[in-house]
């Protein structure tokens, strides 16, 4: 994982939005980042091509069968003139721990 500066200096950092979110999303985020959910995320990402890092997760809306989530990312392209927005949006079913993605 590339450091803050390195990311920022490459064009591909992205700011965290955990702190603007509402307190039950804010809390789910950190227990797909650290918690009981982090390692389906954390399999989920190392199995996408993109090279997403589950820590920036972001949980965007809670539904009766599951969590939607998405992970912010900017990303090169040999076609694009620069880094370009690459968002990986993904369905997280608590019970089972199966990723899909959107």
């Amino acid at each position: 994982m590339a450091s803050k500066t390195a990311k920022k200096a490459a064009g591909t950092y992205v700011a965290d939005s955990l702190w603007s979110l509402p307190v039950i999303r804010a809390w789910l985020t950190r227990e797909c980042r650290e918690g009981v959910l982090s390692h389906h995320v954390q399999r989920f990402c190392a199995s996408q091509e993109e090279k997403l890092e589950h820590s920036s997760v972001i949980v965007e809306t809670i539904t009766d069968e599951c969590i939607q989530c998405r992970v912010p990312c900017r990303c090169y392209d040999h076609e694009s003139a620069g880094p370009f927005d690459a968002d990986v949006r993904f369905s997280l079913n608590p019970q089972s721990g199966e990723c899909r993605r959107d």
